[in-house]
């Protein structure tokens, strides 16, 4: 009898992990964000920018209903921080008291922006599809046989089977392998992007732990220890990395099929909060932070931090209009319009089709490419001077504009959506258990496609991240599969597959 016990303690186990709904899942559907977004836009009203925040806060509930129901979390957030990026520029002009309808372009900017965000949104969906029933057969020439494998198999089927521990112990890992890989391609340029995309291995280990802790209830203080650790090593980088980890902390728990607890929410607003402070407080020191101490040894650099940002004061007021103005990216977009308009923007350009040949000449390849510029682009688009310390890029939406116009570009991000939903259809059906096909599928694409990046940077960086983390799940996975799980989950196996009527009674 006490073995039955356990087999029904095993199944009954199953069914929060079955169901896609929950707290979190209602959170996040369309219907929910529009009467959410539709209370906003009351109270925004008085603003004067008031149709723009109409229509901006329209677009999200309508590219998540386009994205589908069904969609991964990650490709929702994708979705949501290009979003962010193009609302930055109102938050900024009502922090300034700007007018932004004083300005036609910029108007235009925004609205064509949005645009492009639900393109991308469907796009997604289109490639999403590729893989299920109805896209079956062109799923299984892309796919392989693991599609219709992985899209009727048990959800539940092998995710518990992973230890925290041996998940912990692979992070602190992935930590020393993120550094030698940093050493590697400082050392040898010509490697750089294809070995850099190999630190994504470490978000996997992230998602692993966060995954693990929301899913059981348990180990919260190896989650702390790991933010804390991420947000220290960020934030002494030259460039901010400690957001990263707490991105797929968030998705990791808006992908739980778990009951959202109390404690679940405290952590998540903890984590957002967390993020919201440090972007503040490194907005405001980073110039000073690169120009004194970026490149000393990490204890010069942690004192210094630690008395710029807890013992002296900092603007915090003036933080939130710099990194409003930071997060906001359609001005620069606003002036490819306004040269079109007057007949001075050429269309020689041809961003993206030069984005493609730089993609298929690896620079192993070919050591003589060009290195890019993004400052160097700008300048021979919109004919702004920027100094040599500053990369300015004007991203890859205005550039599909100079290449295709509008409406034409929205065909070009309807593309890139495709590949995003073609990329994670790929992850998620692998024959490999859920939470290991989540990991890499969110590591691997929540930092895809930023709305301020150029479509070479953007699409190198896509190609080249996924077919390091495919080559990674091939090859790499399997050396530790067995040892991820634990020995404990060997034995959950062996009774969850038996029938009741083989056990003994």
């Amino acid at each position: 009898m006490e073995i039955l016990n356990q087999v029904e303690n095993i199944r009954g186990a199953r069914e929060p992990l079955l169901s896609a709904g929950g707290a979190m899942n209602a959170l996040l559907s369309p219907w929910t964000l529009a009467a959410a977004c539709m209370l906003i836009s009351l109270g925004l009203m008085a603003s004067s920018n008031a149709a723009l925040w109409a229509v901006s806060l329209l677009a999200l509930p309508v590219a998540v209903w386009l994205a589908g129901k069904q969609a991964y979390r990650v490709l929702l957030w994708v979705i949501a921080v290009n979003w962010l990026q193009v609302i930055g520029d109102v938050v900024a002009a009502d922090l300034t008291g700007n007018v932004l309808s004083d300005d036609p372009y910029r108007v235009q900017a925004i609205v064509w922006s949005l645009c492009a965000i639900l393109a991308l949104a469907l796009g997604m969906r289109f490639g999403t599809a590729l893989g299920m029933p109805s896209g079956m057969r062109l799923g299984k020439w892309l796919f392989g046989p693991a599609a219709q494998a992985a899209s009727t198999g048990s959800v539940a089927e092998g995710e518990r089977g992973v230890s925290l521990n041996r998940v912990v112990i692979g992070y602190l890992i992935s930590l020393l392998v993120t550094t030698i890989v940093g050493s590697v391609a400082t050392s040898v340029p010509a490697l750089a992007q294809p070995v850099l995309a190999l630190k994504l291995i470490k978000f996997v280990f992230v998602y692993l732990v966060a995954a693990k802790v929301f899913e059981s209830g348990r180990g919260y203080g190896w989650l702390v220890l790991l933010s804390f650790a991420e947000m220290v090593i960020g934030m002494v980088g030259y460039f901010s990395s400690y957001k990263e980890a707490f991105i797929v902390i968030l998705i990791a728990l808006a992908s739980s099929r778990r009951q959202v607890s109390a404690r679940m929410w405290i952590f998540g607003a903890a984590a957002v909060v967390a993020v919201v402070w440090a972007s503040l407080a490194w907005t405001t020191v980073k110039k000073e932070y690169r120009l004194r101490v970026a490149g000393e040894p990490i204890a010069v650099e942690l004192e210094w931090m630690t008395q710029r940002i807890l013992v002296d004061s900092i603007d915090y007021g003036d933080a939130v209009m710099q990194l409003f103005q930071r997060i906001g990216y359609t001005e620069l977009y606003g002036r490819v319009i306004a040269r079109e308009n007057i007949g001075a923007l050429s269309h020689d350009f041809n961003f993206y089709a030069s984005a493609v040949q730089h993609v298929l000449t690896p620079r192993f390849l070919f050591p003589d490419k060009a290195t890019l510029n993004d400052s160097k682009l700008t300048t021979a688009l919109l004919g702004m001077r920027i100094t040599g310390e500053t990369s300015i890029g004007v991203g890859y939406v205005a550039q599909a504009h100079a290449d295709f116009g509008f409406p034409g570009l929205l065909l070009a991000i309807l593309s890139i959506g495709i590949m995003i939903g073609v990329a994670a259809k790929y992850f998620m059906t692998r024959t490999i258990p859920l939470l290991i096909r989540e990991a890499f599928t969110t590591a691997t694409l929540f930092l895809a496609f930023p709305f301020e990046e150029n479509i070479d940077k953007a699409l190198g960086g896509f190609i080249t991240g996924c077919l390091a983390m495919a080559l990674v799940l091939r090859f790499a996975y399997p050396m530790i599969a067995r040892w991820l799980t634990g020995p404990q989950a060997s034995r959950r196996r062996v009774y969850s597959n038996r029938s009741i009527k083989e056990l003994p009674t």
